[in-house]
């Protein structure tokens, strides 16, 4: 009897767990995407969030230039890549022609190699027969999009067959799609916000149904994403069973200041940052500062998806730090079967940053150096402020930054110490360069140690890579000074040199 008993608890525990399961709004969508649902719902409780990048409006900006940048700064590629479709700030006609979808071949490879992607789309104002008006309501009456007998729910009709055309094509090469229209409804600044409530949920609705049944696509999740600057974002919510994850767009400096979470948490979905950046200190902002808010406030966070441009991490300070957390999940360890990867991750499990100068030089010293060393953010490298001096350029010159301070030589246990340096563009003669080496002074003799010469790059940072097996467990316990020295190679004028930061591994 009690075998029994057991069995059909069993029964009903197993049961529950399924009625409870996150199932996609969409009740035809295919086993993908009803998986990655599953696995995005899943990641607050693992304590985990998916890194993601905004590339750029199609095909005005779309392209992946910073996410190269993340790749060789930081070592990761971010787990979502992101479109959009939409540049509604342009004229053609007919207006459908500004809905591109070219991007979906960059989103496609981005898939194949373990990837997510979403899109996102400025559709132009359907009230207009040559497009444009994206932030321009016109004279647009809101409720006519819904109703094709009017010449701009027509319009609007043939803008869905035409953003159908890209995501079936996605469809067709097996890609789920975050799909995010419509985002930011409870601002004042496209025409779609700040609207009547009812009719947004009607034309949401409509939307959904269209796309969903009338064009067969079941491989979307719908994101609604509200902005956080303003009050009640959940009031234009369409219903639970149009919408499978909820959002908040979130432009500012204290992302422990984010509005909106509870009210949105209360909508039972799972929960992302449909886009992120800093509201007034693009360059200046730190983005480690979101880790510890979601660990400490908003743990429900999934995902979140950066901004591109000013906004970027690769932009602002400390990407590397950031996209290197344990807690983040960057595109080489999402494990969902769809792609053929075979990124190895690059972060040194055991390495360390030993000097970076996002809070001030310390005390690092210049040799043979016409002003500084100062803190600069004229050269960022993996998200850190670099340290900065101006020199004379002269024919076989040489220079050196450097510090002598024993509390920071920290070498045992490692067998590499990698520094990042750089030059500007300006002050050389056609065939002016510099070189740097990394170098170490250890044991009472000041004992040289170093990388090999190096000529350095204008237009990114050069690893400088010292081999610290070479030297005595005594000498790596008694080391002077680290540095690192320039030479030139001829006379110019002046020019400056950079020190982005030095680790250990």
């Amino acid at each position: 009897m009690q075998s029994i008993y057991y069995i059909n608890v069993t029964l009903w525990l197993i049961i529950i767990n399924l009625c409870f399961a996150e199932q996609p709004a969409d009740r035809g969508a295919n086993e993908k995407t009803k998986q990655i649902l599953t696995y995005i719902a899943q990641l607050p409780q693992q304590g985990k969030v998916l890194s993601g990048q905004f590339a750029g409006y199609s095909p005005d900006t779309f392209n992946t230039q910073q996410i190269d940048e993340i790749a060789g700064q930081t070592g990761q590629v971010p787990a979502i890549l992101g479109c959009d479709y939409a540049c509604g700030w342009n004229y053609k006609s007919p207006p459908q022609d500004i809905i591109d979808y070219t991007c979906n071949s960059v989103l496609k490879e981005h898939w194949n190699k373990g990837g997510l992607v979403t899109i996102n789309m400025h559709l132009p104002n359907p009230v207009s027969a040559y497009g444009g008006g994206y932030k321009d309501r016109m004279n647009l009456n809101f409720a006519d999009i819904t109703n094709t007998n009017t010449e701009t729910g027509q319009r609007w009709r043939l803008f869905l067959d035409r953003m159908a055309e890209g995501l079936n094509d996605l469809q067709q090469a097996g890609v789920t799609v975050l799909f995010r229209p419509l985002h930011e409804m409870n601002g004042d600044w496209f025409y779609w916000c700040n609207q009547d409530s009812n009719t947004f949920k009607n034309i949401w609705q409509d939307m959904f149904t269209y796309l969903t049944l009338t064009k067969n696509l079941h491989n979307i999740l719908w994101i609604y994403s509200p902005d956080q600057s303003r009050t009640n974002p959940s009031i234009y919510y369409p219903g639970d069973g149009y919408v499978d994850i909820v959002a908040l767009d979130v432009y500012t400096d204290n992302p422990e200041s984010m509005q909106g979470y509870n009210e949105m948490l209360n909508l039972n979905k799972p929960f992302a940052l449909g886009e992120v950046g800093p509201q007034n200190t693009n360059g200046q902002f730190d983005y480690t500062r979101w880790l510890t808010a979601i660990q400490s406030i908003f743990p429900r966070v999934a995902y979140f998806l950066a901004w591109n441009d000013g906004w970027s991490p690769i932009r602002n300070k400390n990407a590397y730090s950031f996209l290197n957390d344990e807690r983040v999940i960057n595109r080489n360890k999402i494990n969902l079967g769809h792609g053929t990867s075979t990124e190895i991750e690059t972060t040194p499990s055991k390495g360390k940053i030993l000097y970076s100068f996002s809070n001030g030089i310390g005390e690092w010293k210049g040799a043979n150096v016409v002003g500084g060393p100062w803190q600069s953010n004229e050269f960022m490298f993996q998200g850190m402020d670099s340290l900065k001096a101006d020199i004379q350029l002269m024919t076989n010159a040489r220079y050196a930054l450097f510090t002598q301070d024993k509390s920071t030589f920290q070498l045992n246990g490692y067998k590499k110490m990698i520094a990042e340096a750089h030059v500007a563009s300006w002050g050389f003669n056609n065939y002016g360069e510099i070189s740097a080496k990394l170098y170490i002074k250890a044991g009472s003799y000041w004992k040289w140690y170093d990388s090999g010469s190096n000529k350095l790059n204008s237009r990114t940072a050069t690893a400088l890579v010292l081999d610290l097996t070479q030297m005595s467990s005594e000498e790596l316990n008694d080391v002077q000074e680290i540095g690192i020295e320039y030479t030139s190679n001829e006379y110019g004028s002046n020019t400056a040199i950079y020190l982005s930061h030095i680790s250990v591994e």
